[in-house]
């Protein structure tokens, strides 16, 4: 019985991971360690949670992908695993544990395990390096949202602060910002045509969509900002600190999250923003307020689908 002949590394058969472009290899990965991210804040399960470890297999180019994420009692506890995990005794394949944190808490784990035969490259451990802060902030998000949905205070389908903790924090802040003299910036965040959604799509759908707008947006935000639901499909940021110009800033940033994100079942979701501060725009909550609903209307008046900042206050 004759040996068939040896396929040299470099033959046109094989593609050879050295003539491969880098750069295009990063791109890709990058790309699918993004829509994984994306599938990780679908609300959906199963299907979206088993599209974002497609992803991270597709990303890190591994065999198998598990997570693993901090149960009520603090230990880990298994959340959701994709790929093969089965091996036959004497199959030793190079596994790695990346553990996941949400600031500096830890938030879960994130296990990989490679085809056999293969190492992790200096190329993939940067790789893994960036997807565990991202999916840390994101599984952390997620698991803080989903927990705080049944607290006295918080709305029950985004786990958000509701409309009257919303108010309580925003006179706190604005007698902080009053008594040491620094700005205070509010952003109002207005679905467009949500309404639609409902008709088409049902309420179900309608409050998933809601409940990863509440994860776009509270991954846009720095952690001393405040992101609160105020009913229907109205939020508003607390920005402290923060005066009407970088506050813009900040809501133009909260537009194109939204703008990007995939949403599970209803596709793409437009906001109309509108932008207030203190002292610009008023000094108490019924000026700031009111400032940041007319900014509101101002962007829905002009076409929707942007960012609009109040007047100052006219002076009689």
């Amino acid at each position: 019985m004759t040996t068939p002949p040896r396929i040299p590394v470099d033959s046109p058969t094989t593609p050879s991971r050295r003539t491969a472009d880098p750069r295009h290899e990063r791109r890709r990965a990058s790309r699918s360690l993004w829509e994984a991210c994306e599938a990780l804040l679908s609300a959906a399960e199963p299907r979206a949670l088993n599209r974002a470890l497609d992803q991270l297999i597709k990303a890190f180019e591994c065999e198998g992908v598990a997570l693993h994420a901090v149960g009520t009692g603090g230990e880990l506890e298994p959340w959701c695993a994709r790929g093969n995990w089965r091996g036959e005794p004497g199959d030793l394949r190079a596994c790695l544990t990346i553990p996941l944190r949400r600031g500096g808490e830890p938030v879960g784990s994130l296990d990989l395990r490679l085809p056999a035969g293969q190492t992790w490259t200096p190329e993939k451990l940067s790789l893994i390096r960036t997807a565990a802060g991202t999916l840390g902030a994101a599984l952390g998000a997620r698991i803080e949202l989903r927990r705080l949905r049944h607290e006295p205070g918080r709305d029950s389908v985004t786990g958000l602060p509701d409309a009257r903790g919303f108010h309580s924090r925003l006179n706190s802040e604005l007698d902080r910002a009053r008594r040491h003299g620094l700005p205070l910036g509010v952003v109002m965040v207005d679905l467009d045509r949500f309404s639609a959604i409902n008709s088409r799509y049902g309420r179900p759908s309608g409050d998933h969509t809601l409940q990863e707008v509440a994860l776009v947006l509270r991954l846009a935000l720095r952690e001393s900002d405040t992101l609160a639901r105020l009913g229907s499909d109205r939020f508003a940021v607390i920005l402290p600190e923060a005066d009407l110009g970088p506050a813009r800033h900040c809501a133009e940033r909260l537009r194109t999250a939204i703008d990007s994100h995939r949403f599970e079942r209803v596709g793409r979701v437009s906001a109309s923003i509108g932008v207030a501060s203190c002292p610009r725009s008023g000094v108490d909550t019924l000026e700031l307020l009111d400032s940041a609903e007319r900014a509101v209307a101002g962007a829905k008046k002009a076409g929707r689908h942007r960012v609009a900042s109040a007047e100052p206050p006219r002076v009689h």
